[in-house]
């Protein structure tokens, strides 16, 4: 394989694997941090994870327009992202992830089942990066994809501040708690992130 064949592939994976690897340690970080995040620095959580359970808890803490922009533009920065991978890459992308999703991947064989059965379907409900992947590796035209995946992402998204700002009341006890005690509560969220990482 000529050298430039090389670098131009190396370079491909490097503009894959360096925003992946920045979006997937403020992950890890912001579930081991979570209760200082929530206590000091509301508008982080929303830029760290996509998860619903950590954006529900920040949604009475913040502007709503605060809250929508960040968490919208996060949980689309990686979508395209693993599209063009499983794009460029098929089943070997596929695979790569498999091998490194350990005990996970059965749980990833699942998601291609349910994939292969309804996959406008999964797009838009459940755009996770795996389903991108899958989206990509399947040759999903490009208009469909981003079409599903931006469409889900937003209804996703409103559904969680909609029902954060509903229970805005219990969450900002739930909140109030864990300000008391987040010291406490971080090094156990800490501790357990590590464990799960070792």
């Amino acid at each position: 394989m000529p050298v430039a064949a090389r670098f131009s592939e190396r370079t491909l994976l490097t503009l894959f694997l360096i925003p992946v690897t920045v979006l997937a340690v403020a992950g890890i970080v912001a579930n081991a941090i979570l209760p200082t995040l929530i206590a000091e620095a509301p508008g982080l959580v929303p830029a760290m994870t996509t998860r619903a359970d950590r954006l529900l808890l920040v949604v009475p803490l913040l502007p709503g327009e605060v809250f929508l922009g960040v968490a919208l533009v996060r949980e689309l920065i990686g979508d395209p992202l693993f599209y063009l991978f499983g794009r460029r890459y098929g089943d070997v992308g596929i695979r790569w992830i498999e091998d490194r999703s350990g005990p996970d991947s059965r749980w990833l064989r699942t998601i291609e089942r349910l994939f292969r059965r309804a996959a406008y379907v999964v797009v838009a409900v459940w755009p996770i990066n795996v389903v991108c992947l899958l989206a990509g590796a399947t040759k999903m035209r490009p208009l469909a994809f981003f079409t599903l995946n931006i469409t889900g992402t937003l209804v996703r998204i409103g559904l969680i501040f909609v029902i954060g700002d509903l229970l805005a009341d219990p969450i900002r006890s739930i909140v109030s708690f864990i300000t008391d005690y987040q010291w406490y509560l971080t090094g156990i969220t800490f501790t357990l992130v590590a464990v799960s990482l070792v």
